[in-house]
């Protein structure tokens, strides 16, 4: 019988006791199937998302931001600075600004100038009409994003106007997604997953029915 030297005993001694006492690390998945088995998702509202967008890269990326498996992705697009020269451009630099930013900057605007007679710029279009589920998906979560809602809101009613591009109406539909994200970390960890699932679900919603809104 051979015999490890001791350096190597040692070792194979500390990852043995080790191994009983260290955390199981999740693994990142490339199928929504064992995400669809974990207790986090067992309402009816995930397991019907699960199954609508089963393997979709997408959503399989949200559950793993959700779990920490990956990095999570928040971050707004960028936007134009306003200069102050010329109206026509900074109105929609303005629109750009409050449309594809945060809930906040987004808040401060609407209470500022939505129902005061003094506008930043003419023209703009303030009004609002909360969260339309997709196709019946998530509809527990239309007062949580209701705040992202009414950004995308003012973004395409807007945008539509002034600057009605497909590039505009992507960049739109992505600051609605991150600003979902970040409704959703706020969240405690076991009611994330369910959440970031309904924010994919929100999201696909605008990229695929949105067009006639914008």
């Amino acid at each position: 019988m051979r015999h490890l030297p001791l350096t190597a005993l040692c070792t194979v001694t500390l990852l043995a006791a080790c191994s009983h006492s260290a955390p199981t690390v999740p693994q990142a998945s490339t199928s929504t199937a064992p995400y669809a088995a974990r207790p986090e998702l067992q309402d009816a509202g995930s397991q019907t998302i699960l199954r609508q967008y089963a393997n979709d890269p997408g959503l399989i990326a949200a559950l793993q931001e959700a779990y920490g498996e990956r990095s999570s992705s928040v971050t707004l697009p960028k936007v134009p600075a306003i200069s102050g020269l010329d109206l026509a451009s900074d109105r929609i630099a303005y629109v750009k600004r409050t449309g594809w930013g945060t809930v906040g900057n987004y808040t401060a605007q609407y209470a500022a100038y939505a129902t005061s007679s003094t506008l930043p710029y003419p023209g703009l279009d303030w009004t609002r009409d909360g969260c339309s589920a997709p196709d019946g998906l998530g509809l527990g979560y239309r007062e949580d994003f209701r705040p992202a809602c009414n950004v995308h809101d003012f973004a395409y009613r807007n945008l539509k106007v002034y600057e009605r591009t497909d590039a505009n109406r992507a960049t739109s539909d992505s600051a609605f997604y991150t600003n979902m994200k970040s409704i959703c970390a706020t969240k405690s960890w076991y009611a994330r997953p369910a959440c970031y699932a309904a924010a994919y679900a929100y999201y696909e919603g605008v990229r695929i029915g949105g067009g006639s809104s914008f």
